[in-house]
């Protein structure tokens, strides 16, 4: 769980770390934002704390995971054990100047969960990805056409005998040219989608894999258990969570994928699905502070378009505590 006091009273370091979290997202692959960006982290050792702290607190919320752990973590270890406490005034010096060293190697970690380990990663894997905001509907080479929500990623491969999207992060919506001999499948975590004439959704989400059919019939089948294979038809949706549970339920047909138009449609949803829903329309870090509130049943209609407004919508009707530590973050906790 995020601590939101790690979160108030920022320091001017601090909140300068938080727009570097920003703009490294949004510009990761931009060498001159790299340079600059390395520049302030290795200045002070203030900086190196600071973007130590919100790298912390950030991944905490469950925004990114570090990547290729196995790789940096022993490197990490042995720099932090190779501290030796000193006996004299020059061996503090020594000390802090180790201190300093690791604090912005871990810094420099940190960095690879925002870039290596997110937007970057997906750009090498990726044969479309949409940024903050950012809807994109793709032509596929056979016809068949993928719109992609916000932070979203997707990978097509084909032959003679089939046709594959990997829905690699986020949610897409297709309409799908049907051929018998050329099956469409969309494979996203658990699940393996296969078409069978039809306009559907699924959504890569943070605890669970969701499919939502708009019109036609498709075929859910899982990758792993707990084992289900059935076709399901317009207006119906089925998921399974990270801990192997299967949800199944209905759906307003003309409401499925209504993000499209930029807009959320909730009913008896829990408040940290429209928090999750809102993520990737808001610019900044949208924090929600404990399991009690995030647990909380919640129906409404949201404007993705205005990520803020979505947000005063939500804590209004549900006397949510808004707490804006700058323009880049926002903490949603229990009034």
């Amino acid at each position: 769980m995020v601590e939101t006091d790690d979160l108030e009273n920022l320091t001017p370091e601090e909140s300068e770390a938080l727009d570097w979290v920003i703009s490294l997202q949004e510009e990761g692959e931009n060498q001159t934002i790299r340079q600059k960006f390395n520049i302030w982290l290795h200045a002070t050792e203030e900086n190196a704390r600071a973007w130590a702290k919100i790298s912390r607190v950030y991944g905490g919320i469950g925004e990114t995971k570090p990547a290729f752990e196995d790789t940096w973590r022993p490197a990490l270890n042995k720099a932090a054990s190779s501290m030796v406490v000193g006996q004299v005034a020059s061996g503090r010096t020594v000390r802090r100047r180790r201190l300093y060293g690791v604090t912005a190697l871990a810094a420099s970690v940190a960095v690879s969960w925002f870039i290596v380990g997110s937007d970057v990663r997906l750009f090498f894997q990726a044969d479309q990805v949409t940024g903050i905001g950012q809807l994109r509907t793709v032509s596929l080479p056979d016809g068949s056409t993928v719109t992609l929500a916000p932070r979203s990623a997707i990978a097509f491969t084909s032959d003679a005998h089939s046709r594959t999207v990997r829905l690699l992060q986020g949610e897409a919506w297709f309409d799908v040219r049907h051929s018998a001999e050329q099956p469409f499948h969309v494979v996203a975590h658990d699940l393996d989608v296969m078409d069978v004439g039809t306009k559907f959704d699924v959504q890569e989400a943070e605890r669970e894999t969701e499919v939502s059919v708009e019109s036609g019939v498709v075929r859910v089948m899982s990758v792993n258990p707990p084992a289900i294979s059935e076709d399901i038809v317009a207006g119906q949706t089925v998921a399974i969570s990270a801990d192997h549970l299967v949800r199944r339920g209905n759906a307003d047909p003309t409401m499925i994928a209504g993000w499209r138009d930029g807009v959320l449609t909730v009913q008896n949803r829990t408040i940290s699905d429209v928090v999750e829903a809102i993520r990737p329309w808001h610019r900044g870090l949208l924090i929600l502070s404990g399991s009690r509130l995030g647990n909380r049943r919640v129906t409404g209609v949201y404007d993705l378009r205005h990520p803020q407004a979505a947000i005063k919508a939500l804590a209004d009707a549900y006397g949510i505590k808004i707490t804006r530590i700058s323009p880049w973050l926002v903490i949603l906790s229990e009034s």
